[in-house]
């Protein structure tokens, strides 16, 4: 798992380094205690991608307790710096930062065990079936959490932040929306921000929740805004909060008002200081969770407040009803991607299948024939997949993505969420064509998990 960020370097020169990148040595596996079996390298380069050699990089071992034998090295004249990694303690997935005056930063990924258990033999095998489990400090702890959404913030709100809501077994007066922040970077490790006090919010009627949160950092007022939609049995209520840090929230906003369930996973997009604010978002109709049809719907505003009416967009899965969405501008690209979890026509918002679509303008959009990911694919997510996200490295080459998804236990949802990382290749060669793992299954008729 890779992410390397850097601010806008359109004014760079050829000498100065732009990117960081992980370049080998990622993603491996070892025994508490043990280095890893190769060396993780760096590639530090100015903005045309050419090495940049003498700049001192800062190594930080960010989330577990393992050791790196320097934490300052200098790129070599291929703008390379490689260095050894000792796994620590802790179990599960461990991070390692190289940052260039703590503005240029990437980060690599190693998961430690217990002694001889690296390989255990019952580790699924399938597209995107080593997912890792969330432990999430939800503030009803049943650690039960659904529909993640993560972002990468800046100046005082640096770093990656997620929000989620609980849902243990569908309890509906739990589904209030919360905020985590990485403890040093992208992955399965997060914490509860000191001096939060999740949820955020709460609704103000007996028989509301807040659910679909969508978190952005605005580039324009350096602050992170947490939008989210209030229910009740007349009205979807979009609403925001803000804040600079990601710890003081500000008072929430209403900014749009519908009705039931005409607003359904609103997803912003907010890009360049001067671009337009965009929105995408579920309309499901008065039918709500068992609709027959729904439609993908886009917004507009220019400072993320007042929004435009509705305007449909084309994006349809075939013999599917979309659910829940996820959209993000991937610049590398010049595109926009959706994320998007289905149920077949006639079901209910069970939803079984995630599928990704692209889209030049974010109103016409080319979907691919295969989902990336079904339930089942893992045990956590025996019977749904649901709303789910991600985010790439400054190059698109690699994808990381936080999904959601739930089991039928006993008559009730238990509800996980765990991230997994891929190259973009192997993504679009999962969308493009079905793999062993990815072959039809047959859609169970559940309860729905929303009312």
């Amino acid at each position: 798992m890779l992410f390397a960020c850097s601010p806008d370097q359109s004014s760079s020169t050829a000498s100065a380094p732009a990117h960081i990148t992980v370049i080998a040595g990622d993603a491996q596996l070892a025994d508490v205690g043990d280095s890893l079996p190769r060396p993780i390298r760096f590639q530090v380069t100015d903005s045309k991608d050419r090495p940049v050699a003498g700049i001192p990089v800062t190594l930080s071992v960010t989330v577990g307790d393992g050791i790196v034998p320097e934490l300052r090295k200098t790129s070599d004249a291929d703008g390379m710096v490689q260095t050894a990694w000792i796994m620590g303690s802790m179990g599960g997935v461990q991070l390692l930062e190289a940052s260039i005056d703590s503005r240029i930063i990437a980060i690599a990924s190693a998961a430690t065990c217990l002694p001889g258990d690296c390989y255990p033999e019952s580790r699924l095998e399938g597209p995107l079936s080593d997912a890792t489990l969330l432990t999430l400090a939800t503030y009803d702890s049943s650690g039960q959490a659904m529909h993640p959404d993560v972002v990468h913030g800046h100046g005082a709100a640096s770093g990656f932040w997620l929000a989620a809501t609980p849902y243990p077994g569908g309890d509906l007066t739990r589904e209030n929306p919360s905020i985590f922040r990485s403890s040093g970077g992208s992955g399965s490790t997060w914490v509860v921000p000191e001096g939060v006090s999740n949820p955020l919010a709460l609704p103000s009627g007996v028989n509301g929740y807040l659910s679909d949160p969508d978190i952005i950092f605005n580039p324009t007022d350096q602050r992170l805004w947490l939008y989210y939609r209030a229910y009740s049995t007349q009205q979807n209520v979009i609403s925001v909060l803000r804040s600079a840090d990601g710890m003081h929230w500000d008072r929430s906003t209403t900014v749009i008002t519908v009705p039931s369930h005409q607003l359904v996973s609103p997803s912003i997009v907010r890009g360049a200081p001067h671009a337009p604010w965009l929105m995408w978002g579920v309309n499901a109709g008065p039918q709500g969770c068992s609709a027959t049809r729904t439609t993908v719907e886009r917004r507009t505003s220019t400072d993320g407040f007042n929004w435009t009416s509705a305007t449909p967009t084309d994006l349809a899965q075939p013999g599917q009803v979309i659910w829940h969405i996820d959209v993000e501008w991937v610049a590398a690209r010049s595109e926009y991607w959706a994320l998007y979890n289905t149920f077949p026509e006639g079901g209910s918002c069970a939803t079984h299948a995630l599928y990704l679509a692209r889209s030049s303008d974010g109103v016409h959009w080319t979907v691919s024939p295969s989902p990336i990911a079904r339930s089942g694919l893992i045990e956590q997510f025996s019977d749904i997949i649901y709303r789910s996200t991600f985010i790439t490295d400054s190059k698109a080459n690699r994808v990381m993505l936080w999904m959601s998804g739930a089991a039928y236990i006993g008559g009730n949802y238990v509800w996980r969420t765990a991230t997994v990382a891929t190259s973009t290749a192997e993504l679009m060669a999962i969308a493009a064509a079905p793999g062993p793992a990815m072959s039809p299954v047959a859609y169970r008729a559940l309860p729905p998990p929303e009312r």
